[in-house]
């Protein structure tokens, strides 16, 4: 039988379009045309709609993949993921995870309970401004992780530790579109405030998976409960959005125990900004063996990459003490670098990908947030 062999390679990025990186892979035989599934980094920037950083690597990596795979730019869509998150204030080294994935012969399925890494990838059918945020994106996306489980051969939600979703967001000229065809758009705001149009961006994309997931029943979802209805949530999903995106791109990562790969992934859910305990746990759920306190050296030589959510809680409350972050003009970009140093604390290594900045949810509970780790396999 055939089964899955998922390698994932963390490349810092010492510009947007950086990509000698991913060619020293390429060259060492790392990653290979037919293998290369995902690109998923932090790139430099605003991280806002308008970031050109995140649009400059866009491009770059898209030109190198081009070449790589051996073919036409706009084709590496049908080929590889992209997943690129913008801003990285404090201690986020820019950085791009190279996914690779190859299908080798096993002699059989391992035991049920020793599962191991796999990844799907899938891209939605075109998503429109005036679905941007509502039903129309939330129902495209879910289809879209339903594909990607599939591809990843995931059939049990509960073996999913993390959805990445990257959407498109929404810009002066595709909302002009929208509204020279009779249609409206879910906000005028082009920020990542409470009300703007990136987060509902990401909150649609969040809800879609948490659909897909089983996480929220359908019948309870509607254009009005998105950042509304703070009940409803996905505890797998990282979203962002992009004005250069036309599609949605989703990579689903889990374990199973079809799996060959060296590497397994597990997640676990902060209950606040400074919960380094849950920090530990994802890492413990990924497989690391550490009890109390940090991990030690030979821990962390397995740690291949975490990834995080940092989103700002909607109360001025951390475990009964007021804090000032919501009055900050600068909260967004506070809220990314909090989140990049409660990870770095952990694992002492600055090249995490921490997506957040925004202002409640749907990418976690209510004052939690997501975060997920991948570690290499201990061998006997």
């Amino acid at each position: 039988m055939k089964a899955q062999r998922v390698e994932m390679f963390v490349s810092p990025s010492a510009t947007p379009a950086d990509t000698s990186g991913l060619q020293a892979l390429a060259d060492a035989g790392k990653i290979k045309p037919d293998t290369l599934v995902a690109l998923v980094g932090k790139t430099e920037g605003t991280g806002a709609h308008d970031d050109w950083g995140r649009v400059w690597a866009d491009v770059a990596l898209r030109e190198w993949t081009a070449k790589f795979l051996g073919v036409p730019v706009d084709e590496v869509a049908r080929h590889v993921i992209f997943v690129l998150s913008g801003g990285c204030p404090g201690v986020i080294t820019p950085h791009i995870a190279a996914v690779a994935r190859e299908w080798v012969d096993a002699p059989g399925s391992s035991d049920g309970e020793d599962k191991r890494l796999v990844v799907g990838r899938a891209g939605s059918e075109a998503i429109a401004p005036e679905e941007v945020g509502r039903m129309g994106m939330i129902r495209k996306v879910a289809e879209a992780t339903r594909e990607a489980m599939k591809d990843a051969g995931l059939t049990d939600p509960k073996d999913v530790h993390l959805v990445m979703v990257k959407v498109p967001g929404l810009t002066t000229a595709s909302i002009k579109d929208a509204e020279s065809r009779g249609k409206t758009v879910v906000s005028h705001d082009l920020t990542f405030g409470p009300e703007g149009a990136g987060v509902y961006a990401n909150d649609g994309a969040a809800l879609g998976v948490a659909m897909a997931l089983g996480e929220v029943p359908e019948s309870s979802l509607s254009d009005e409960v998105v950042r509304r209805n703070w009940d409803l949530y996905s505890e797998v999903a990282m979203t962002s959005s992009g004005g250069e995106k036309r599609h949605g791109e989703v990579v689903v990562f889990g374990n199973s125990s079809q799996s060959v790969s060296p590497l397994r992934i597990g997640h676990a859910v902060t209950r606040d900004f400074i919960d380094a305990e849950g920090v530990r746990s994802a890492l413990r759920s990924a497989g690391l063996r550490f009890e109390d306190g940090l991990p030690d050296e030979a821990d962390l030589n397995r740690l291949v990459h975490v990834f995080a959510k940092s989103v700002i809680p909607g109360s001025d409350q951390v475990r009964g003490r007021r804090i000032t972050l919501l009055d900050d003009a600068h909260a967004y970009e506070i809220g990314k670098a909090l989140g990049g140093m409660l990870v770095a604390s952990v694992t002492g290594r600055t090249t995490n990908y921490v997506s957040g900045g925004e202002r409640n949810s749907h990418q976690g509970p209510p004052g939690g947030n997501i975060v997920a780790a991948v570690v290499r396999i201990e061998e006997d």
